[in-house]
C-alpha cells in the first residue's frame, strides 16, 4: 500500500489532461449528468470515472483526490491475484503472484495515475476468477454471473475488446480436446450474462459508432502514416520491441514509464523465464498453464499492432496475468530447493528476489523517475502550478499542497484573467479551479468590485494591452511559471507569466531613495534563503518612466565585490516604460553570500541604462545628486 498511496498528488508531478479529463466527467457525474460512454478527449470508458467521483466529492478538486480510486483499484488487484494464481496453481503461487504484482513498478505506477486502464487488471482477475468457478462447478447462476462479470469488463479499458477473441480460440481448443461438452450449457448462460451487461454500451455504440470505435484505426500499425509503407517491417519491429519490454527495454514514453526501464528487473525477469518455460510444458496436460500462456500472448497484440510498441497502457491487459509466470518460477525453485532438503535457502532465495524488486521499484520510481524533466514535462506540471496560483490567489480550491481543496467561497474582490489559449489547452487548469466565476478568459474590463487581479499571461507575445486589466493604483507582483514542452515541441518555454495587483496600503511611509525621473525605492528587504539572498525590492513611480533602466545589486565584503545581481525589473517581464504613476512594483532578485565573511557586508543598489552603461542619480527631496547608488539593510553575519 505505501508504494501506492505516499505522495500520491506529487508523485509523478503535475495531472495530465488525460487524467483531468476524468476528473472533468467525474465532476458532471457529481452533478447527476452521467454517461454509458464519455466522448471527450477521443472517447472513453465510464468505469473509472464513476469511481473517482465519490473521492472528488469527498476531498474535492484535488490531483490526488483524483488519484485516489487508482489507488485503491491498485491495491484491490492485489488479493485479487493473489484468490486467481491460488485457485490455478495454489496456495504458493498465489502469495507470490501477489508479491511480485506488488513491487512491479509498471502496475505500482498504474495505481498512481488516474488513467482509465487501472480498472482492467482488477477485472481481469475476478472475472477469470469468477469463471474459473463457473468452469468447476457449473451451475447456470455461476455461468451467468460470470458472463454479467466478463461484459461488465467493457466498462474498464479499450484492449478488452481484443478478450472475445481469446475466449473464442480457448473455445474452439476445448472443442479440439473432446470437452465441449464442459462448454454446453454453461456457454449459453455465460453469453446471456455478457449481453445484458453489454446492452447499454452497445446501444450507445450503435448511435455513435465514431466515438466509439474511431480511435483503435488511428494508431494501427495497418495506417500507412503509422508504418510508413513497410508493414512487414514495422510488424516484425514491433514483435521483437513488445517481446523484449519484460526484461529487456520497456516503454519510452516518460508518461507511462521510467523511460526503457523493463516490466521486471533481473532477477525476477530470470523468473519470468523459468516460469514461462515451465507453464510451457505442462500447457499440453493442464488447463491452467494453457490458458496462462494464451491470455498473455494474445493481450500483448494491442500493443504489438499498434504505434509506440511497447506501449504500457494498450499492454495492460496481460496484468495482472503477467506476474504469475516470474511466480511460477520462484516457486519451482523454492519447491526443488525443498526436495534437496534446504527449503530454508529457498525461502531465502524468494524473500531476496522479492526484496530486489522492491528496492528496485522504490528507487527507480521515488528517486529517479521524478527527477527526470521529461516527467514534469509529459504531465503538464506547469499546468497544475498555474491553477494552484489562481487558486492561492482567489482563496479557493487546491493550493498545490496536500490531498484535499480548500471549501468555502473565494475572497470577496479577487478576480483572474487567465488566457483562453491556456483554459482550453490544459484541461487541468478548470478541473482544479473550482471558483471558475471568478475566472474570465475574455480580455475585458475586469467587473467593478474587482479590488485584486491576477492576470495569467502567455508571455511569448504582446501582452502589454492586457496590464489594462489591472487595477491602478495597485501593489504589483510579476513572476514566471515554470517550463512546460508539449510531446511535438523541440524546446521547453515558459509557460506563462502571472501578475498579480492588491491594493495600495494607505500611509505609505518615506521611500529609501529618490531618483531622477520621478523613480522611487519605496522599501528592500534581504531575506536568507538557504545558501541564498533573497532581495525584494519595491520601486514606485509619480510619472510613468521615459527610459527602460536595469536595476544592478551589488554583493560587498568589505572592499570586495562577491557576487551581483543584475536584471530588469521583475524578471524583464514588467519593463519600467510600462509602469503607471502611483503603482508599487515588487521587484525579486538573488544573491550568494561567501560561506565567511572578511570584513562588514554591504548590498548596494541602483540604475542603469544599458545601452549606455550610465546610471541613474540618486537624489534627495529638492532634485540635489546625492550619488548613484543606494544602501540596503542587510542580515548580520
Amino acid at each position: 500500500m505505501v508504494l501506492r498511496f505516499v505522495a500520491l498528488g506529487q508523485i509523478p508531478p503535475g495531472l495530465y489532461h488525460d487524467e483531468a479529463y476524468n476528473g472533468l466527467d467525474g465532476l458532471e457525474v457529481l452533478a447527476g449528468r452521467g454517461s454509458i460512454y464519455f466522448p471527450a478527449n477521443h472517447g472513453r470508458e465510464p468505469l473509472y470515472i464513476y469511481l473517482s467521483a465519490l473521492p472528488l466529492a469527498l476531498l474535492g478538486r484535488a490531483p490526488a483526490a483524483l488519484r485516489l480510486a487508482a489507488a485503491v483499484v491498485g491495491t484491490l488487484t492485489i488479493p485479487a491475484t493473489v484468490l486467481l494464481a491460488r485457485s490455478w496453481f495454489g496456495k504458493r503461487v498465489g502469495w507470490l503472484s501477489g508479491a511480485v504484482l506488488a513491487v512491479t513498478l509498471w502496475h505500482v505506477h498504474l495505481s498512481r495515475v488516474a488513467f482509465r486502464a487501472v480498472t482492467m487488471p482488477l477485472w481481469t482477475a475476478l472475472a477469470l476468477l469468477v469463471g474459473t468457478w463457473a468452469w468447476r462447478r457449473g451451475g447456470r447462476g455461476r455461468w451467468l454471473l460470470a458472463g454479467l462479470v466478463y461484459g461488465f469488463g467493457f466498462y474498464t479499458y479499450l484492449p478488452v475488446r481484443l478478450t472475445p477473441l481469446v475466449l473464442l480460440l480457448w473455445a474452439g481448443l476445448l472443442v479440439a480436446q473432446g470437452k465441449a461438452h464442459r462448454l454446453w450449457p454453461g456457454a449459453a448462460w455465460f453469453g446471456l450474462g455478457a449481453a445484458i451487461a453489454l446492452a447499454p454500451l452497445l446501444g450507445y455504440t450503435v448511435g455513435h459508432w465514431e466515438v466509439v470505435m474511431g480511435r483503435p484505426g488511428s494508431v494501427s500499425v495497418f495506417n500507412p502514416a503509422i508504418n510508413k509503407g513497410d508493414l512487414p517491417g514495422t510488424i516484425l519491429r514491433h514483435l521483437v520491441r513488445t517481446l523484449g519490454m519484460f526484461f529487456v527495454r520497456g516503454d519510452r514514453i516518460p508518461r507511462h514509464n521510467l523511460p526503457g526501464r523493463p516490466v521486471f528487473d533481473p532477477v525476477l525477469g530470470l523468473a519470468m523465464v523459468t516460469g514461462t518455460i515451465w507453464a510451457a510444458v505442462r500447457a499440453r496436460r493442464r488447463l491452467a498453464p494453457a490458458f496462462l500462456l494464451t491470455w498473455v500472448g494474445l493481450m500483448l497484440v494491442p500493443t504489438w499492432l499498434a504505434e509506440d510498441a511497447p506501449h504500457f497502457l494498450r499492454a495492460v491487459g496481460v496484468l495482472p496475468l503477467a506476474t504469475v509466470l516470474p511466480a511460477l518460477g520462484l516457486a519451482w525453485a523454492w519447491e526443488r530447493l525443498e526436495r534437496a532438503g534446504r527449503g530454508g535457502t529457498g525461502l531465502l532465495v524468494v524473500l531476496v528476489a522479492l526484496t530486489i524488486g522492491l528496492v528496485a521499484t522504490g528507487r527507480d520510481y521515488f528517486v529517479r523517475y521524478p527527477a527526470l524533466p521529461e516527467v514534469h514535462y509529459f504531465f503538464e506540471e506547469a499546468a497544475t502550478r498555474l491553477a494552484a496560483d489562481v487558486n492561492r490567489f482567489l482563496g479557493s480550491g487546491w493550493d498545490g499542497e496536500g490531498w484535499t481543496a480548500r471549501r468555502g467561497e473565494p475572497t470577496p474582490g479577487r478576480w483572474a484573467f487567465v488566457e483562453q489559449r491556456m483554459w482550453v489547452e490544459w484541461a487541468s487548469i478548470p478541473f482544479l479551479i473550482p471558483s471558475v466565476d471568478r475566472v474570465t478568459t475574455q480580455p475585458e474590463e475586469m467587473p467593478p468590485d474587482a479590488e485584486s487581479v491576477l492576470l495569467i499571461l502567455w508571455p511569448h507575445e504582446d501582452y502589454r494591452e492586457r496590464l489594462d486589466l489591472l487595477p491602478t493604483p495597485a501593489r504589483i507582483q510579476v513572476w514566471d511559471g515554470p517550463e512546460a514542452k508539449g510531446d511535438l515541441d523541440p524546446q521547453p518555454f515558459v509557460a506563462y507569466v502571472a501578475f498579480a495587483a492588491e491594493p495600495v496600503e494607505e500611509g505609505q511611509a518615506e521611500p529609501l531613495a529618490r531618483f531622477e525621473g520621478g523613480i522611487a525605492l519605496l522599501d528592500a528587504r534581504v531575506v536568507p534563503e538557504g545558501k541564498t539572498w533573497r532581495v525584494e525590492l519595491v520601486w514606485t513611480t509619480e510619472t510613468p518612466p521615459q527610459a527602460d533602466y536595469t536595476v544592478f545589486i551589488h554583493l560587498w565584503d568589505g572592499e570586495s565585490l562577491v557576487d551581483q545581481g543584475d536584471g530588469d525589473p521583475a524578471g524583464g517581464r514588467f519593463p519600467m516604460t510600462w509602469w503607471r504613476a502611483g503603482d508599487q512594483v515588487v521587484d525579486i532578485h538573488r544573491l550568494t553570500p561567501p560561506d565567511e565573511w572578511q570584513g562588514t557586508p554591504r548590498v548596494v543598489v541602483g540604475l542603469y541604462l544599458r545601452s549606455t552603461l550610465e546610471r541613474l542619480p540618486v537624489v534627495d527631496v529638492e532634485g540635489q545628486v546625492l550619488g548613484d547608488q543606494v544602501t540596503v539593510p542587510v542580515p548580520s553575519p
